[in-house]
């Protein structure tokens, strides 16, 4: 009897196993359906191909957003972006720097990870400094440690719980940014753009701890004579922006100098994936100087010799799907973006996760809408590629709808 009871214990369990199977298997494998938006809207900007192969490296910069994140995040887009350009050759090991805290010289606040690519004949080349600053945050999310624990998860739906997750992972990284008072994710932003500027490949000092430091002048030379990108995730875009603002303040305050004519007729591009920087906008003072881009921009402006850059392009992608990111209205870039940079806004609206038809049901994934731009076709095309003869590029003009925007007086 006992036998037979087990036998139809497990019979049981068995038919509700295989019906869970069959209810996954319909949510999961139920179709796909590819979604193709591909809308620019802005300023056309050059890819970093065309700073390849003119006897200089390349140097990239990313940033990453909210999340924890651990060194090497960026292998990815790194693969995706060298693929396309052409770039089949890597430093067999990655070079590692701990960033200190320049204020105490001692806290670390980060890693930077430096992979050297370049194609077989060296005559394309690029350094990608990739930064990580999550372990500045890591620690704090202890506290809400607790809401994952099977204790309080055990009550949730399993998407409900995976949003849960994602939430507590990712909302308390703007907070602690917000309220930084000691500026420590921001220390680690300048840190990493200092020692961009500042090594080659044969002198990053691998496997140490240390502290970058640069003079206003050395600054304004490297961002005059070097060629450099520079790609953000999410909160990464604020962290950014605030960093090279900090850097524009140091700058205005420098005497003229033909090292600063020549920084002032050079662009550089920001690439910013599921871009933040309206929403991280909120509770911030407006810029030094703003609302006076026709003064600083134009040639025939008023502050025209005061500018710090040519331009700086600034590439917003935004999935429509990705609940965590924003477009970047023209009127914001007047009012937010500090005027003497330069700001010149393009909109990528993109596509990046498919939907998927459960249960007659259309979704899409909002973690894979807010993650997976480093895997999308489009964007790699568009980071390595730009806008510059786009009618030309056969798979952006066949993918992507690009309008181009002009200042009101270039008008005609």
């Amino acid at each position: 009897m006992k036998k037979q009871i087990v036998l139809m214990l497990l019979f049981f369990i068995s038919a509700c196993a295989s019906l869970e199977r069959d209810l996954v298997k319909d949510f999961v494998s139920s179709d796909k359906v590819k979604l193709d938006r591909c809308e620019i809207e802005g300023f056309a900007y050059k890819g970093i191909d065309s700073d390849l192969g003119r006897g200089k490296i390349l140097k990239v910069l990313m940033v990453h957003g909210v999340g924890i994140h651990h060194p090497g995040y960026s292998r990815r887009i790194q693969e995706n972006l060298a693929g396309n350009i052409g770039l089949d050759v890597i430093s067999r090991l990655p070079k590692n720097v701990t960033l200190l805290d320049p204020e105490d010289r001692k806290t670390h606040i980060g890693n930077l990870q430096v992979n050297f690519w370049q194609n077989s004949d060296g005559s394309k080349k690029m350094l990608f400094y990739e930064l990580t600053w999550s372990e500045i945050t890591t620690p704090e999310k202890k506290i809400i440690a607790f809401d994952t624990t099977e204790s309080y998860s055990k009550f949730r739906v399993p998407f409900n719980n995976m949003m849960k997750e994602f939430l507590d992972n990712t909302l308390p990284d703007p907070l602690f940014y917000l309220v930084d008072k000691n500026g420590l994710i921001l220390h680690s932003s300048e840190q990493a753009m200092c020692w961009m500027l500042t090594t080659d490949w044969a002198d990053i000092p691998n496997g140490k701890a240390a502290v970058c430091d640069i003079s206003t002048a050395a600054k304004i030379k490297d961002f005059a004579n070097q060629d450099m990108s520079f790609i953000t995730h999410s909160l990464g875009s604020k962290i950014l922006m605030d960093a090279l603002v900090n850097t524009s303040n140091q700058i205005s305050a420098s005497p003229h100098s033909a090292e600063v004519s020549k920084m002032q007729n050079k662009e550089i591009t920001l690439y910013m994936l599921a871009n933040q920087l309206p929403i991280l906008q909120i509770g911030h003072p407006l810029p030094k100087v703003h609302n006076q881009i026709h003064q600083y921009c134009r040639p025939q402006g008023a502050k025209y010799n005061r500018r710090i850059f040519k331009a700086v392009n600034i590439v917003a992608f935004s999935d429509p799907n990705d609940i965590l990111s924003y477009a970047i209205p023209q009127s914001f870039a007047d009012k937010y973006i500090d005027s003497r940079i330069c700001p010149r806004v393009t909109n990528v609206s993109v596509n990046v996760a498919p939907e998927i038809s459960a249960f007659g049901v259309g979704i899409v994934n909002p973690v894979a809408a807010h993650t997976d731009y480093d895997n999308s076709e489009k964007v790699i095309n568009l980071i390595t590629r730009g806008t510059y003869q786009f009618d030309k590029d056969n798979a952006l003009d066949r993918q992507c709808h690009f309008i181009l925007m002009k200042n009101d007086t270039s008008m005609r």
